[in-house]
């Protein structure tokens, strides 16, 4: 961190460790997420050239131990959230809805099988998680949310109306 722009003096709070990954994700998104993310604004895209980029970092699904994902701090979480903000707004919340929401939920609530079977790919980048809000009698209440998904074969077919994803 630059002298003098840590105005409360929190980096003397961390452990090495967290700061370690703060600094490899700034020197990252300074190199590599910076320069090119306005002109990805401008055309309206996301930058998926960034994916595999983004995956070699092992910071997907932060807390979680195990499963291929890097098992840190919530310090170094919150860290890592924090330097996504700080560089792009989209990209960090493209990273924070697959690592905390989507990863999370998994790690959580599914089953030892669906852990197994979705962890280390959506750690490794090589399956992406979303979360998809926004119904026109809810709004983005998550807990109100009507939409459903139901198994037809090999298939899910989901059912529900969503305003814009």
């Amino acid at each position: 961190m630059a002298a003098g722009t840590d105005l409360y003096l929190l980096d003397e709070r961390l452990s090495a460790e967290e700061r370690a990954v703060r600094d490899r994700l700034r020197e990252f998104c300074d190199r590599e997420v910076v320069p090119v993310i306005n002109d990805y604004w401008e055309r309206a895209q996301f930058p998926f050239e960034l994916v595999p980029k983004i995956a070699t970092l092992g910071l997907a699904g932060g807390v979680i131990d195990g499963y291929g994902c890097p098992g840190m701090s919530a310090t170094a979480a919150g860290l890592v959230s924090m330097e996504w903000a700080r560089a792009d707004g989209s990209i960090g919340t493209f990273f924070g809805v697959h690592s905390n929401l989507a990863m999370q939920a998994i790690h959580l609530l599914g089953s030892e099988e669906q852990r197994e079977r979705w962890l280390p790919p959506m750690a490794a980048l090589e399956a992406i998680g979303a979360f998809a809000l926004t119904e026109p009698e809810h709004g983005s209440d998550a807990v109100a949310l009507e939409t459903s998904a139901r198994r037809e074969g090999d298939d899910y077919v989901l059912d529900g109306r969503k305003k814009w994803i």
